[in-house]
């Protein structure tokens, strides 16, 4: 079974993609905050992790930056509802393997998850 970890400081985005990814069979663990974030990841080694950009604390890319130190080859998709091309260029640059904007469709996050073989 695949493991996804859920970085976000939204219940209501938390609740939402976890019921979406169990529904898909994958296991699911989630964080409020980046360094609860970072307990998780350096504990589960998920699969995948979805990363909000804005987070209270380390923001998103800090955190980011620290996973792709830790494991280069994680696969990060940040999720935020900051959509201007500076953003996006600097997840990339951070070493984001994705983006989605906020409020994501299923089928986005669906096909983040087909691409990067969890489902």
């Amino acid at each position: 079974m695949k493991h996804v970890l859920i970085i976000d400081d939204s219940p209501y985005n938390i609740t939402l993609l976890t019921a979406m990814l169990r529904k898909h069979g994958v296991n699911v663990l989630s964080a409020k905050d980046g360094d609860e974030g970072l307990d998780s990841f350096n504990n589960a080694r998920p699969d995948l992790v979805f990363l909000d950009y804005m987070l209270p604390g380390r923001n998103g890319i800090e955190i980011l930056k620290e996973i792709k130190r830790i494991n280069p080859q994680s696969v990060v998709i940040m999720l935020s509802a900051l959509n201007s091309a500076d953003d996006v260029a600097r997840a990339k640059a951070a070493g984001a393997n994705g983006y989605i904007i906020k409020p994501f469709e299923n089928e986005k996050i669906v096909s983040v998850l087909t691409k990067f073989n969890i489902l």
